[in-house]
């Protein structure tokens, strides 16, 4: 089994003058008297200590030959944000989870050290923290190796960090979004997603049901937080837009082309890209997103292959399952969206209370948005109807209804009949009064019978085909 050390750079103690102190650098010492490893991992924080890396690294390989090291740039923006650089290097160590890890604790700023201690509490990894004694504290006169110990859980656990701004500007703001009892499972388990950095995010929901608020709460408590979040809806734009829109163009690649365009891919470098309505996208385009998710590079049109870092969530209102069994899209696109798969049910599965609460949120919401002087007055039968709708569009509906009647009704309390019109007169398909449901079923079971009313009425369960010819006849329907 490998044995593999991990450290950061020390840059207070590894350099003097531009150059590797050899009597203090921590990473140093630990090559001259303890290094008994397959290989050793030092980390930096950005490209601006690149020749700083590059000079530790050329001297360690210049003083040991024999030992096998190299450097990665874990591209942290901020050295002080916990939840990236726990996120980032919980990617990296479970990289080699079947090797023995030693994590040499000394060298890096507080929260790097902080980050190495929640990683190794709580990945279930075989490691070690080992820390650096200066020889000025030892009795010998020469460093020592020190393993801190701790109680450790064999079995693996999350963790989940958030750094909150204080901020006495946002006491009393209200929230944009109420995450209510019947999407509390959804978003608990986007909270676990989002501390994990490289999983892919596939969001299931039926229009208006946010989805795009889901993936951008991902977003805003992961790593990537302090980085663009771009939302592409890929029903919007033909194949050659949305490659375009995408990835980019080389000036002079295609007619129109006058200069060039970067794409969303690499707008959103370091951030998060969220491909909504991703059942509606060719076979073509479906190719170009494997691509970019197994090479983790894009291709501008009429340009050379880049290199980007984006989180991909997507989102759709279809069933990918089943499309991948007619062959409408790719197996292999689909299982690399869907390493995690979140759904988002329709308001009418949420339940009454759900509902209720909602209301409440946008009639507060919308009072404060459009500056109105009095709250919405809902009579008791118009909250009574608002509750037993279906809302096809979903939350989205219900927030749209409530601006509509701040806009158009004020003072007196609301009845039904202040509803916008379609409220009055819904389809069938939606209705939820059980002649309107009958009355689609027999429409559905006649068409699958193609109009055989023998056969319907026996996969009705009615006792004769007299009661399913008076249904008929009483519902209107014509065959």
């Amino acid at each position: 089994m490998a044995r593999t050390l991990f450290s950061w750079i020390a840059f207070t103690n590894d350099f003097k003058n531009g150059k590797v102190d050899k009597e203090n650098s921590p990473n140093y010492l630990f090559h001259k008297h303890f290094y008994k490893h397959d290989s050793h991992i030092i980390l930096y924080a950005s490209k601006t200590d690149d020749l700083r890396a590059t000079t530790l690294l050329t001297t360690l390989k210049k003083d040991f030959p024999e030992h096998i090291i190299k450097t990665v740039n874990m591209e942290i923006s901020n050295v002080i944000n916990l939840p990236e650089i726990k996120t980032k290097t919980e990617s990296l160590l479970l990289q080699y989870r079947d090797d023995e890890i030693d994590i040499f604790f000394s060298p890096g700023t507080s929260i790097m050290q902080v980050s190495w201690y929640i990683c190794h509490t709580s990945l279930g990894l075989k490691s070690r923290l080992l820390q650096l004694v200066p020889y000025k504290f030892t009795s010998s006169g020469k460093p020592e190796l020190m393993e801190t110990e701790t109680d450790k859980s064999d079995v693996p656990m999350s963790t989940t960090i958030r750094d909150i701004l204080l901020d006495e500007k946002d006491q009393g703001k209200v929230p944009d979004y109420l995450i209510t009892t019947g999407i509390r499972e959804a978003y608990d388990k986007a909270g676990k997603i989002a501390q994990t950095d490289r999983v892919t995010v596939l969001i299931y929901g039926e229009s208006g049901t946010g989805k795009e608020h889901l993936a951008k709460y991902i977003h805003d408590h992961s790593a990537r937080k302090e980085h663009p979040f771009i939302t592409v809806n890929c029903s919007a734009f033909q194949d050659s837009l949305l490659e375009s829109r995408l990835f980019g163009y080389k000036k002079g690649s295609f007619t129109g082309a006058d200069k060039d365009y970067k794409g969303l891919f690499e707008e959103a470098n370091h951030g998060t890209i969220f491909l909504d309505e991703i059942g509606d996208i060719s076979p073509y385009m479906q190719q170009s997103l494997l691509r970019v998710l197994q090479e983790k590079e894009i291709q501008p049109i009429g340009g050379k292959p880049k290199k980007v870092d984006v989180r991909i969530m997507a989102a759709t209102n279809k069933d990918l399952h089943i499309l991948c069994v007619e062959n409408k899209f790719r197996w292999d696109l689909y299982y690399r969206l869907a390493v995690a798969e979140l759904t988002l049910p329709p308001l009418y599965e949420r339940g009454a209370a759900d509902l209720n609460d909602l209301l409440d949120f946008f009639i507060d919401k919308k009072k404060k948005e459009l500056r109105k002087p009095k709250k919405l007055q809902l009579s008791g039968k118009l909250r009574e109807f608002i509750l037993a709708y279906p809302f096809p569009g979903n939350v989205r509906e219900l927030e749209n209804l409530i601006e509509t009647l701040y806009v158009y009704h004020e003072g007196k309390p609301l009845t039904p009949d202040n509803l916008p019109e379609r409220f009055q007169r819904l389809p069938d398909e939606l209705s939820l009064n059980w002649r309107d449901v009958e009355k689609q079923h027999i429409i559905k079971v006649l068409k699958l019978k193609k109009g055989n009313k023998r056969q319907a009425h026996i996969a009705l369960g009615y006792g004769s085909i007299n009661t399913l010819n008076k249904k008929i006849e009483e519902y209107g329907i014509i065959i």
